[in-house]
C-alpha cells in the first residue's frame, strides 16, 4: 500500500478521528478541511489537490519525465487546472469544446491545445516530526504552523491534438489561441512540432504561428508528435501525444456493387426532436446497393443498421471511417453454419441473398456536420422518415412488380415498424400510393426491442460515477456520446438519469416514444415475422443480485510522495450487481458500490462512498432475463485497462493509475425475449412461452417467429435461423417455433371411455390456431363420434368392457405423434385377488397388510400410475382396519380367531363391480399357533 501526495485523501480519510463530515463534493471536503490554512503561497490561483489527479499533473512531465497526452488526457488536465482554480480566469472545459465544436474542422485537419501554467500541490511532510501543517483531530481541520509554508509549486506543459481521429492522407495541423491556457510561469519562447520527418515551428519568440502545417502520411494507424520546448528561462522541455490517422482507401466494388448513395429526407418528412428549442430537420442516411442476377434493381431487400452513435460501424470494413476493430454492416451479416466459434466456417449472408435474386440495399445512418445530427444514435422517427424517403426512391426506380422485403435488426427494427406504420396510416388517411404506398410483401424484425432494451443500471450508475464523483472527462464523454442520445433515451427501459430505484426510463423520452409507437401499431398490409435472440424458454442471462464487474485502483504511482502520520488511500473500488430477479416485495441491493478505502494507524474504512440501489418489480429482473445478451460489463472493463481502438483511448482514461478489472460474468440481457416478440399478457420476464404458438394464442402481432432454446448474443445469425428466414423470403410461411418438449406433451380427456357418457379428448391448441394439422386414430374398440383439429368424441364399440384401447393425435408439421391409452367399459373382477404383503400369517389383534392384485391393464396405461386409474372399496368384518391414499392397499387387525370373509369392489370411471369376496383364517397367534392362518377360498360372489 502506498501513500498518497494531495491532501484531500488526508482530509476526508482523517474522518476517522471524530471530524464532522461536509457531505459536500470532493473539492468542497478539502476546503472545508482547509478552511484553517492561508492560500497565499498559492500564487497560481490553482490548488490541485482540491480535484481528483486523474490526470496525474504532478507527475506528468514533471523533471525529466516525458510523457504522452492525447485528447482525452488534454480535456481532463484542462478540467482539473479549472476546477481546481480558486478563482476562474479562463474558460471551462465545456466552452472549450463548444469553441472546438463550432470551428467546424475539415476531416483532415489536427487543431492543437497547448496548457503550460503553474498551479501548487499540498507538501505536508511525511511524519508528524517534520509536519507542515498542524492537525486537530476533533474537528478534523488544519491549520498553519509557524514558519511552515504547506504548499510547493510546479509548472505543466502538456501539447496535444484537439481530436481523437483524423481521415486523409494530406494532414493539416493548426494552431488557435482560444486553445492556448497560459496563466503563470515560464512562457513558451518556442514550440516545434515532429511528425512524420517532418519538422514544424509552431510558436517563434513567443508567437502563436498562423501557418498550415501539412504532411502527407501513407499509412493509417496511431501517429506520434513530438514537441520540442523552450521556455523563457532557455530550458527545455520534450513532450508526447498521440493521434489516429485514418488514410482513405477506395473502395474495390464487386461488378454487382453500387457506389455509396445518399438519401435526404423529403421535404414533408422533417422531424422535430422532443427538446425545448428543437427545430424541424430533414435526416440523412447512406446505403449501397449489391444487385442479384444483374445490375438491376428489380427484387429489392433493404437492411436497415441500428444503434451505432458516432457512426463507427460502416457498410464495408473499407469504407471511411469504420472502425477497423468491429464488424462491417455487410460483416454482421454473416452466419456460423457449423456451430463451432472455433471454425471460421462463416457463411456470407447477402451473397446467398444476391443468389435468390435479390437486390440487397444497405442503409447506414452517418453523421451530419451540417447539422449536427449523429444519424446512429438520432431520434428513431428521424431515421424512420428518411427510410420513407428511401422506400420512395425505391419504388420509383425499381424495374418490374416485385414487392419489396424489409429487414430491421435491432434498432433498425423499430425503425422499418415505424416507417411501414407511419406509411399505412399516411395511405389510409390521404389514398396517395406514389407517396404512401409501401409495396413491401414481408418485414423481418431481427433482435428489435418493441418494448424496450436494457443496458445493466449498475453500469450506467458506475460511469455516472466516475464522471460526477471524480469528473473522469472519458466518463463524461461516453454519457454524452452513449448513454443521453436521444435513441438511447427512447428504447432504455431504465435510464441513469432517473431519481427512482425501480426501472424507469429517461423522463420525457421513454414513455413518450413507447406510447407513441403503441398508437401506431404494427404495419399490417404485408407479413411480419420476428426473428429473435432470446430463449423462449426461461433461460436466464446471469444470477439475480450475482456480483458481474469489480474495478480497483491501487493508486501505487502516487507512492513516491509522502502523506501526514502514515494517513493513506490504499484503494479506489467499483463493484456492479445485476438487480434482483424477485418477482414481488419491496427487497433493495446493491446494483453498484463504489468507494476509496483509507488507512490510518492500522485501521482502515470507506470514504466518499456512493452506491446505487434497486428494487424489483412483477417482472423480475432486465439484467438476468431471457434475451438476447450484450456485453456492456465487459466492454468497461476492457476499457477501463486497454484501450478499444485505435483511436478512442481509455474510457476511464485513468493513463497513470494501476486499474485491475476482474469480470465475474461478462454478459447481460439486452433484448428481452418478450421485448423482441413484442409480447402481451403476462408480464413475467422469465416466463417459459415456447411451450405453444403464441401467435395462435394472440400473445404476439407477429404472423411468425423463430426463437432459439438459449440465450444468443444480440444480433446473431445460425444456420437454423437463417433457413427459417430463407423459406420466408421464398414465401413458404414458417411456423413459430415451438419445442415438442412442451407442446402436445399429452391428451387431456379421461382415463376410460364409456358408454354412459360423452368422452372428449383435447389437445392444447386454441380452436383458432391453423398452424397445425391433426389427423385423429383409435383402437378397434373405439368409435370417432366427432373431430375437429384440436378436439376428438368417442364412444366403446358394441358396448365393449374390461379392454385397452388408445387415441392418437398426429401432428403432421412436426412428424409427431401423440399416445393415450385407455381403458375400454367397466373393469371386469374376474381376475382380481387379494394378497398379503410380506408375512403369509393372519393373526387375530395383529396387523396384517393386504393389497389388491388386478393382472390387467398392463402398466405402460397409467404410466407411474399403478392404480390404473382404478379405486377400491373395502368390506372387512370384525376387524380395525387402516386405509391409504393408494384404495387398493389396506391393513387389518382382526378382533378374533376364526374365518373372515373380506369384500372388495374395484371402479373406473365408467362405474364399478360388486363386491367379490376372499375367505381367510385368522389364527390366535404366531406364537401358539407357528403354522398361521391362510387364505381359505379364492375370491368370489356371496
Amino acid at each position: 500500500m502506498k501513500k498518497i501526495t494531495f491532501c484531500i485523501i488526508l482530509l476526508i480519510l482523517s474522518l476517522k478521528m471524530q471530524a464532522q463530515l461536509t457531505n459536500g463534493s470532493f473539492t468542497d471536503e478539502v476546503d472545508f478541511r482547509l478552511q484553517n490554512i492561508s492560500k497565499t503561497p498559492i500564487t497560481s490561483n490553482i490548488l490541485i489537490d482540491r480535484v481528483f489527479p486523474v490526470a496525474a499533473l504532478q507527475i506528468f512531465n514533471q523533471g525529466s519525465r516525458i510523457d504522452t497526452s492525447s485528447y482525452t488526457h488534454f480535456k481532463q488536465s484542462w478540467s482539473e487546472l479549472y476546477r481546481a482554480s480558486y478563482t476562474k480566469n479562463f474558460i471551462s472545459l465545456e466552452e472549450l469544446k463548444t469553441h472546438i465544436q463550432n470551428k467546424n474542422y475539415q476531416e483532415n485537419v489536427i487543431p492543437l491545445g497547448i496548457i503550460n501554467t503553474e498551479f501548487h500541490q499540498g507538501n505536508y511532510g511525511t511524519t508528524t516530526q517534520n509536519a507542515t501543517v498542524d492537525f486537530n483531530p476533533t474537528t478534523g481541520l488544519f491549520a498553519n504552523k509557524s514558519g511552515q509554508n504547506p504548499f510547493i509549486k510546479k509548472q505543466i506543459t502538456i501539447v496535444a491534438p484537439l481530436i481523437s481521429k483524423v481521415i486523409g492522407s494530406s494532414i493539416q495541423f493548426k494552431t488557435d489561441n482560444l486553445f492556448h491556457l497560459y496563466k503563470f510561469g515560464k512562457q513558451i519562447k518556442t514550440l516545434q512540432l515532429t511528425t512524420n520527418g517532418n519538422n514544424f515551428t509552431l510558436i517563434s519568440n513567443y508567437n502563436l504561428s498562423t501557418s498550415n502545417f501539412v504532411t502527407n502520411y501513407t499509412t493509417s494507424g496511431k501517429k506520434d508528435l513530438h514537441f520540442t520546448i523552450t521556455f523563457s528561462d532557455n530550458t527545455t522541455k520534450t513532450t508526447l501525444a498521440k493521434v489516429y490517422v485514418e488514410i482513405p482507401t477506395n473502395y474495390q466494388a464487386k461488378s454487382n456493387v453500387s457506389s455509396l448513395q445518399t438519401i435526404i429526407a423529403d421535404t414533408d418528412l422533417a422531424f422535430q426532436g422532443y427538446e425545448a428549442g428543437d427545430q424541424p430537420i430533414l435526416g440523412k442516411n447512406e446505403y449501397r446497393i449489391y444487385y442479384g442476377n444483374d445490375n438491376v434493381l428489380d427484387k429489392p431487400l433493404i437492411i436497415i443498421d441500428g444503434f451505432d452513435p458516432e457512426d463507427k460501424r460502416k457498410i464495408e470494413s473499407t469504407d471511411l471511417g469504420h472502425d477497423k476493430n468491429q464488424p462491417s454492416i455487410r460483416e454482421l451479416m454473416s452466419y456460423d453454419i457449423d456451430n463451432d466459434p472455433y471454425n471460421e466456417n462463416n457463411k456470407d449472408l447477402i451473397g446467398e441473398l444476391n443468389l435468390l435474386g435479390y437486390d440487397v440495399i444497405i442503409v447506414n445512418h452517418p453523421v451530419n456536420k451540417a447539422n449536427g445530427i449523429d444519424g446512429g444514435s438520432d431520434y428513431i422517427e428521424r431515421n424512420a422518415f428518411t427510410l420513407i424517403s428511401l422506400i420512395r426512391h425505391i419504388n420509383a426506380t425499381k424495374q418490374g412488380n416485385d414487392p419489396n422485403v424489409i429487414i430491421g435488426p435491432s434498432m433498425g427494427g423499430l425503425i422499418s415498424r415505424y416507417a411501414l406504420a407511419y406509411m399505412e396510416k399516411k395511405l389510409a388517411e390521404t389514398g396517395d400510393n406514389t407517396k404512401w404506398n409501401h409495396e413491401t410483401r414481408l418485414w423481418v424484425s431481427f433482435d428489435s426491442p418493441h418494448q424496450g432494451a436494457n443496458i445493466p443500471i449498475g453500469v450506467q450508475k458506475g460511469i455516472e460515477y466516475f464522471a460526477e464523483e471524480w469528473n473522469v472527462e472519458s466518463a463524461q464523454d461516453f454519457i454524452d456520446i452513449q448513454l443521453n442520445k436521444p435513441a438511447t433515451k427512447q428504447m432504455l427501459v431504465n435510464h441513469f438519469t432517473n431519481n427512482s430505484n425501480l426501472p424507469v426510463g429517461a423522463s420525457n423520452f421513454r414513455n413518450r416514444f413507447q406510447n407513441e409507437l403503441n398508437q401506431l401499431g404494427m404495419p399490417n398490409n404485408l407479413r411480419k415475422v420476428a426473428l429473435i435472440n432470446g430463449s423462449i424458454l426461461g433461460a436466464l442471462n446471469g444470477v439475480s443480485k450475482g456480483k458481474y464487474l469489480e474495478i480497483e485502483d491501487e493508486l501505487e504511482y502516487l507512492g513516491i510522495f509522502g502523506g501526514l502520520a502514515n494517513i493513506y488511500a490504499d484503494k479506489l473500488l467499483a463493484k456492479f450487481y445485476h438487480s434482483t430477479n424477485t418477482k414481488s416485495g419491496n427487497e433493495e441491493h446493491f446494483t453498484f458500490d463504489g468507494g476509496l478505502r483509507g488507512s490510518f494507524l492500522g485501521f482502515t474504512w470507506w470514504s466518499t462512498r456512493t452506491s446505487f440501489k434497486s428494487q424489483p418489480t412483477s417482472n423480475g429482473s432486465y439484467d438476468v432475463a431471457p434475451g438476447g445478451y450484450f456485453n456492456a460489463q465487459q466492454l468497461l472493463a476492457n476499457e477501463s485497462t486497454t484501450p478499444s481502438d485505435e483511436f478512442r483511448w481509455y474510457l476511464l482514461s485513468w493513463i497513470f493509475h494501476d486499474l485491475d478489472s476482474t469480470v465475474f460474468d461478462p454478459t447481460h440481457s439486452f433484448i428481452p425475449t418478450k421485448s423482441a416478440l413484442a409480447y402481451s399478457g403476462n408480464t413475467v420476464l422469465d416466463e417459459v412461452i415456447g411451450d405453444k404458438n403464441r401467435v395462435c394464442s394472440g400473445n404476439t402481432p407477429f404472423d411468425s417467429y423463430f426463437a432459439p432454446e438459449n440465450n444468443e448474443e444480440h444480433i446473431t445469425l445460425t444456420a437454423k435461423n437463417v433457413d427459417w428466414l430463407k423459406k420466408e423470403l421464398n414465401n413458404n410461411p414458417q411456423l413459430p417455433s415451438v419445442y415438442k418438449n412442451f407442446v402436445f406433451s399429452s391428451l387431456s380427456g379421461d382415463l376410460a371411455v364409456c358408454d354412459t357418457k360423452t368422452n372428449i379428448y383435447n389437445l392444447d391448441i386454441p380452436n383458432t390456431c391453423s398452424g397445425f394439422t391433426i389427423t385423429w386414430t383409435t383402437s378397434s374398440n373405439i368409435q370417432i363420434q366427432q373431430s375437429s383439429n384440436n378436439s376428438l368424441t368417442v364412444t366403446p364399440i358394441n358396448g365393449t368392457n374390461d379392454a385397452i384401447g388408445f387415441i392418437n393425435a398426429y401432428v403432421q408439421e412436426l412428424n409427431l405423434n401423440i399416445h393415450k391409452k385407455v381403458w375400454v367399459g367397466i373393469p371386469s373382477p374376474n381376475f382380481l385377488s387379494i394378497n398379503k404383503v410380506s408375512s403369509y400369517e393372519f393373526y387375530a389383534n395383529q396387523w396384517t397388510k393386504l393389497k389388491v392384485v388386478h393382472p390387467v391393464p398392463p402398466l405402460e396405461l397409467m404410466g407411474n400410475d399403478t392404480t390404473y386409474g382404478l379405486s377400491y372399496q373395502w368390506l372387512v368384518p370384525n376387524s380395525q382396519i387402516r386405509t391409504f391414499t393408494d384404495t387398493s392397499t389396506i391393513d387389518v387387525n382382526p378382533y378374533s380367531t376364526g374365518q373372515l370373509n373380506i369384500g372388495v369392489k374395484m371402479q373406473n370411471q365408467c362405474g364399478c363391480t360388486n363386491y367379490q369376496y376372499q375367505l381367510f383364517n385368522v389364527s390366535s397367534s404366531s406364537t401358539t399357533n407357528p403354522g398361521g392362518g391362510g387364505i381359505l377360498t379364492p375370491i368370489g360372489k356371496m
